[in-house]
Protein backbone atom coordinates (compact mmCIF):
# COMPACT_ATOMS: atom_id res chain seq x y z
CA UNK A 1 0.00 0.00 0.00
CA UNK A 2 1.20 3.66 -1.17
CA UNK A 3 1.42 5.97 2.15
CA UNK A 4 -1.97 7.75 0.92
CA UNK A 5 -3.79 4.47 0.60
CA UNK A 6 -2.38 3.54 4.31
CA UNK A 7 -3.61 7.24 5.70
CA UNK A 8 -7.11 6.50 3.71
CA UNK A 9 -6.97 3.22 5.42
CA UNK A 10 -6.51 4.49 9.04
CA UNK A 11 -9.10 7.59 8.55
CA UNK A 12 -11.80 4.83 7.33
CA UNK A 13 -10.85 2.58 10.91
CA UNK A 14 -11.31 6.19 12.55
CA UNK A 15 -14.90 6.02 10.91
CA UNK A 16 -15.69 3.21 11.57
CA UNK A 17 -14.49 3.59 15.59
CA UNK A 18 -16.47 6.69 15.55
CA UNK A 19 -19.67 5.41 14.60
CA UNK A 20 -19.67 2.15 16.57
CA UNK A 21 -19.21 4.84 19.42
CA UNK A 22 -22.24 6.66 18.09
CA UNK A 23 -24.85 3.62 17.42
CA UNK A 24 -23.81 2.25 20.97
CA UNK A 25 -24.00 5.73 22.74
CA UNK A 26 -27.82 6.31 21.21
CA UNK A 27 -29.03 3.11 21.87
CA UNK A 28 -27.90 2.84 25.67
CA UNK A 29 -29.81 6.44 25.50
CA UNK A 30 -32.79 4.75 24.11
CA UNK A 31 -32.75 2.20 26.67
CA UNK A 32 -32.57 4.27 29.41
CA UNK A 33 -35.31 6.60 27.75
CA UNK A 34 -37.73 3.45 27.52
CA UNK A 35 -37.08 2.46 31.17
CA UNK A 36 -37.46 5.89 32.59
CA UNK A 37 -40.75 6.71 30.56
CA UNK A 38 -42.32 3.09 31.33
CA UNK A 39 -41.36 3.98 35.43
CA UNK A 40 -42.89 7.42 34.95
CA UNK A 41 -46.23 5.42 33.50
CA UNK A 42 -45.79 2.76 36.16
CA UNK A 43 -45.89 5.42 38.76
CA UNK A 44 -48.80 7.57 37.40
CA UNK A 45 -50.88 4.39 36.82
CA UNK A 46 -50.12 3.27 40.61
CA UNK A 47 -50.83 7.03 41.34
CA UNK A 48 -54.33 6.87 39.80
CA UNK A 49 -55.34 3.36 41.14
CA UNK A 50 -54.61 4.52 44.85
CA UNK A 51 -56.76 7.45 44.09
CA UNK A 52 -59.48 5.58 43.04
CA UNK A 53 -58.99 2.83 46.20
CA UNK A 54 -59.36 5.81 48.31
CA UNK A 55 -62.48 7.05 46.77
CA UNK A 56 -63.65 3.37 46.81
CA UNK A 57 -63.25 2.96 50.49
CA UNK A 58 -64.26 6.45 50.83
CA UNK A 59 -67.30 6.08 49.29
CA UNK A 60 -68.12 2.63 51.37
CA UNK A 61 -68.44 4.78 54.02
CA UNK A 62 -71.61 6.79 52.42
CA UNK A 63 -68.41 10.46 52.32
CA UNK A 64 -70.17 13.04 50.27
CA UNK A 65 -68.80 13.21 46.25
CA UNK A 66 -67.95 16.60 46.66
CA UNK A 67 -65.72 15.59 49.67
CA UNK A 68 -63.92 12.41 47.92
CA UNK A 69 -63.59 14.74 44.93
CA UNK A 70 -61.68 17.29 47.26
CA UNK A 71 -59.25 14.68 49.26
CA UNK A 72 -58.53 12.58 46.24
CA UNK A 73 -58.87 14.55 42.74
CA UNK A 74 -60.89 12.72 40.83
CA UNK A 75 -64.25 14.22 39.47
CA UNK A 76 -67.79 13.39 40.64
CA UNK A 77 -68.40 11.61 37.45
CA UNK A 78 -65.18 9.40 38.13
CA UNK A 79 -66.18 8.84 41.41
CA UNK A 80 -69.91 7.58 40.60
CA UNK A 81 -68.23 5.12 38.24
CA UNK A 82 -66.22 3.15 41.29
Amino acid sequence: MTKEEQAAYRRHLDDAVIMRDVITTAWEESRFMGHAEGHAEGLAEGLAEGRAETARKMKADNMPVELISKYTGLMAEEIEQL
